[in-house]
């Protein structure tokens, strides 16, 4: 390691297939295996059963006239179904998007009309969600319901059997085209497509193992939306390990289930974490199989680590980061670095295999050395191919280092410590939440003249919660109990102003007449603690 640059060991392996190959001989590789389990339905799936539907699922995709060039989206909770149609994206090269169903309809319109899908598998739960956020996108595609439908296609459609199914072969694609989509969090802005290769995310896999961490029977709550659920379907294809959902987090549920089926490696956002170490009743399950907890996304105390630590005494804790247009930036190897674990609970870790980092400072953009903060810089092979159809070059430094938006250092041991996002996006629980959406909806109250959003303290678990401060056009026109109102209609759960609204006379701006949102927010906090 240099004075100034942190290195992760180099990838041990060379990534020369599609996913689309990839998924298809791990798929035969590791037939007989359980893929995945619902522990809802007490149902579980093999490989070759996986494979099986989704290359029926390809062939009907191909019928339909789906190729490399075009999007497929999915907007669904996790179940045994909703992997098939991303597995067979893949074997038809096809890039995927994934949405979450908890996303208001302003934010689907939105995301929508960055991809212009030509085929989306809904659940039935949220067709309205869809069919009203195409209508408002201008966009035509084809919809496809995991469910009944007396008026679009269904899922069950798309994996009878299919006549020379036995003789598929995925699409073969340039492994630097676009595999797969994600949508960052529009921190400074409207949210962007992320664009990841079939080298660059396959990379993320293996980089993702190579760290030490134990995949074999992996357990997790999120949906496809997040980077992390499909890093984690990757990784169980990487060694022939089993995914298992089961609905919603709880406590007594999720001991359960480790108990049950043996889990090896649990992955929960900060957040969740607290609804484990409350509760009483832990100590009636056996979680001796459990090797790995990861987790990440948000700021988590030491002292929560080492709740954690002592409720799970048989399992490295691992907080991690990563960042959806990098993969994972850095984790500590439980296998290698178990001293460095256990003295140094406030870091994320050494840099990933096949990462470098650096420290630059947010003024001068000069490299910094140990123990000096500034903005964490990455690049690596697992780092995103750009934004989709849209410029990327803002994101990437001038030596090709992705500029990351946090705030952070490495002390003298090469372990890294992120403190504070550069951004102004903040987290409640564990949703980013866009200061710019929420504003953008108080402007549309006929009433409000001017607004600003920011994140309040709330507790350690919660994160921050949203708080307006807003100049009416005529005071006293509208109360504080409408305005929270209006929002809670026009926006997602965990974008509700739960922190209040404030009303004030004047926001501060810059001279060229930016809201200036950290100054207001902290000017806020200082009348409120004098309070």
């Amino acid at each position: 390691m240099t004075d100034d640059i942190l290195e992760g060991s180099a990838l041990k392996h060379h990534v020369t297939s599609s996913m689309g190959q990839f998924f298809f001989d791990q798929a035969e590789r590791f037939s007989d295996r359980i893929c995945q389990i619902d522990t809802r339905l007490n149902k579980k799936e093999t490989y070759s059963d996986v494979k099986q539907r989704s290359v029926r699922a390809a062939l009907a995709l191909q019928n339909r006239g789906v190729i490399s060039e075009d999007v497929v989206v999915l907007c669904t909770k996790l179940t045994l179904d909703n992997v098939v149609p991303i597995v067979a994206s893949f074997f038809l090269g096809a890039k995927l998007a994934n949405l979450d169903p908890s996303l208001s309809v302003r934010q689907t319109t939105h995301l929508l009309s960055l991809v212009s899908p030509k085929i989306i598998f809904v659940e039935e739960e949220s067709l309205g969600l869809i069919e009203e956020s195409l209508a408002f996108a201008n966009l035509k595609a084809e919809i496809v319901v995991f469910g009944k439908s007396s008026k679009y296609s269904t899922f069950s459609e798309f994996v009878k059997p299919q006549e020379n199914e036995n003789k598929f072969k995925p699409t073969s694609v340039d492994i630097h085209d676009i595999a797969v989509i994600f949508f960052s969090s529009g921190t400074t802005g409207l949210p962007k497509a992320i664009c990841h290769s079939h080298h660059s995310f396959l990379n993320v896999g293996y980089s993702f193992i190579q760290s030490g961490i134990n995949c074999d029977v992996i357990l997790s709550f999120t949906s496809f939306y997040w980077v992390s659920a499909m890093i984690i379907l990757t990784t169980s294809f990487i060694v022939g390990g089993h995914r298992i959902f089961c609905g919603p987090m709880d406590a007594e549920k999720t001991f359960t289930i480790i108990d049950k089926y043996k889990v090896t490696m649990l992955f929960l956002a900060p957040i969740l974490t607290y609804k484990l170490t409350n509760f009483d009743g832990r100590h009636s399950y056996d979680t001796s199989s459990l090797k790995h907890i990861t987790t990440g996304g948000t700021p988590i105390s030491a002292t929560q680590l080492e709740r954690i630590s002592t409720v799970f005494n048989h399992s490295d804790i691992l907080f991690v980061y990563g960042c959806t247009e990098a993969g994972i930036v850095s984790t500590f190897n439980p296998i290698t670095e178990q001293v460095l674990m256990r003295t140094k609970l406030g870091s994320c870790g050494k840099a990933a295999p096949g990462m470098t980092i650096k420290i630059v400072d947010v003024s001068t953009n000069q490299t910094l050395g140990a123990n000096q903060k500034g903005e964490v810089c990455v690049k690596s092979c697992t780092t995103m191919k750009g934004y989709y159809k849209a410029a990327s070059t803002a994101a990437f430094d001038s030596d090709g280092f992705l500029k990351t938006g946090d705030i952070g250092y490495y002390d003298s041991d090469g372990c890294l410590y992120v403190i504070e996002r550069l951004k102004e996006m903040f987290k409640y629980l564990s949703w980013h939440v866009v200061p710019s959406s929420i504003e953008a909806v108080l402007l549309e109250h006929p009433g409000i003249k001017e607004a600003v959003v920011f994140g309040t303290p709330k507790s350690e678990e919660e994160g921050e919660v949203p708080t307006a401060c807003v100049i009416l056009k005529e005071k006293g026109c509208v109360r504080e109990e409408e305005i929270e109102e209006f929002v809670e209609k026009r926006v997602s759960d965990y974008e509700r102003l739960r922190g209040g609204v404030i009303f004030v006379d004047e926001l501060q701006k810059t001279p060229s007449g930016k809201l200036m949102r950290k100054e207001i927010r902290n000017n806020i906090l200082r009348e409120t603690t004098k309070l």
